[in-house]
């Protein structure tokens, strides 16, 4: 059996198990599922999955090949409904269990967190969601934050916490999703905004590493202000302090042994009972540019880890930023079909279910070598998707070997190429059709 139709089995299965609780996940388990119709709990669960970009009535007419008796928008809408968050999260969770591969590097998973933010209808005002800005013109801006964990080895989503934009908090996200890891052991890699002796310390009380760019030296807001002095030049130095919640003359009097953690500044391993609390890390300070400079944060032993090592380690991290356009762009997150915020929720889910679906398939395409190409090549993703999902949809008939339809659809690599990132604020896909 291929891969591919070992992955539709295993996400078959394991929605067939959901379904056989099913009850557990109805928001009325008195009322809701409890005649026969044709959209029932595991058929609802299997069209949300499988949607695409389009408005709700063609997607539905596409899943039931243009047949007389398909569902209408609102019984489909109606049928979502009935259905909580949690049996799309559930089944995101168990996908991954039993279809994850580990891929190490020097025995370690890498796992990259980073955040995302998912722009969504405005009209339904949402304290959670909902950003009142200020002006005459200004309008209310609605949005959901997806804190994501992602393996970047084996380039699928490893966990998720769903906040809303008015309530984001990206270190408490991350703290709860190293909390969560329970797998072999891992390097947890962040970007910027994640420096914070709580986060640092979240992970070395769970077992893993961590390897955490954070703000030049220069910054005023940077963490090593209270780690220096350093000297402005590249360096890789062990770093001691002694956190605490004291502030007297002895901790005041020696800065460089001493930092204060005031009441504002969340860490959760000290109490007024015992107040001290022993850090360590370990500070790499190296240039990109003539005259620009990446600082590092992390405890990975300097014995196994070099400095090139971190320095491949962070570059490896922008798979994550990749994964994050391919999700919205190529799976469709971006076009949600529904402004109800639990239904949102619920595609989110889904599209990474999906994402991870296809990724392990992809992932295990061989391309066949030929001498006379000028360029390295890899596969499609986005062409890759549209034909999982046509299959992955497909009722009755013989499939075709989907794997080799894949390896057919690839892409040259074509190393140094760089492009000016150009910024812009998102908005939600809004067509007044697509909603219900």
């Amino acid at each position: 059996m291929n891969n591919y139709k070992h992955l539709k089995n295993v996400l078959n299965y394991n929605i067939k198990k959901i379904a056989e609780c099913s009850s557990l996940f109805y928001e009325n388990s008195a009322v809701d599922f409890t005649h026969n119709r044709k959209l029932n709990f595991e058929t609802t669960i299997k069209n949300v999955i499988s949607m695409e970009t389009g408005s709700l009535k063609d997607e539905l007419l596409k899943l039931n090949d243009y047949s007389v008796d398909t569902p209408t928008a609102s019984a489909f809408i109606q049928a979502r409904s009935k259905i909580r968050v949690e049996a799309f999260q559930i089944l995101f969770d168990r996908f991954n269990e039993k279809t994850h591969k580990d891929k190490l590097f020097k025995g370690y998973r890498l796992l990259a967190i980073d955040g995302s933010v998912l722009p969504i209808d405005n009209t339904i005002y949402d304290e959670e969601t909902t950003e009142l800005r200020h002006g005459t013109t200004a309008k209310a801006y609605s949005a959901y934050h997806l804190n994501a964990s992602y393996d970047l080895l084996e380039c699928t989503y490893d966990d998720l916490i769903i906040q809303g934009e008015a309530k984001k908090n990206e270190n408490d996200a991350f703290c709860q999703l190293v909390d969560r890891y329970k797998g072999k052991k891992a390097i947890f890699i962040a970007d910027r905004n994640y420096e914070s002796y709580n986060g640092f310390e979240h992970v070395v009380q769970s077992g893993n590493k961590y390897l955490i760019r954070v703000k030049d030296i220069h910054s005023k807001s940077s963490i090593t202000q209270s780690l220096g002095p350093f000297t402005d030049d590249e360096f890789d130095i062990d770093v001691f302090r002694m956190l605490t919640l004291k502030q007297n003359k002895m901790t005041k009097a020696c800065p460089q042994l001493y930092k204060f953690i005031p009441s504002n500044m969340r860490f959760d391993f000290m109490t007024k009972e015992n107040p001290w609390y022993e850090f360590h890390c370990r500070v790499v300070r190296f240039k990109i540019t003539d005259d620009t400079y990446e600082c590092i944060i992390t405890n990975l032993d300097r014995d196994e880890f070099s400095i090139d090592d971190i320095k491949n380690l962070y570059c490896k991290r922008w798979g994550i930023e990749n994964s994050f356009r391919e999700l919205k762009y190529a799976i469709g997150l971006n076009a949600l079909h529904s402004k109800k915020r639990k239904l949102i929720q619920q595609e989110i889910y889904a599209r990474m279910t999906l994402y991870n679906f296809c990724q392990r398939i992809v992932q295990e395409i061989k391309i066949p070598k030929k001498d006379k190409r000028k360029y390295e090549y890899q596969v499609n993703f986005t062409r890759s998707f549209h034909i999982l999902r046509h299959f992955l949809n497909k009722k009755g008939g013989e499939t075709p070997p989907v794997d080799h339809l894949i390896a057919k659809e690839i892409l040259p690599i074509r190393p140094g190429r760089s492009n000016t990132r150009n910024v812009q604020s998102k908005t939600v896909v809004c067509f007044n059709y697509r909603f219900d």
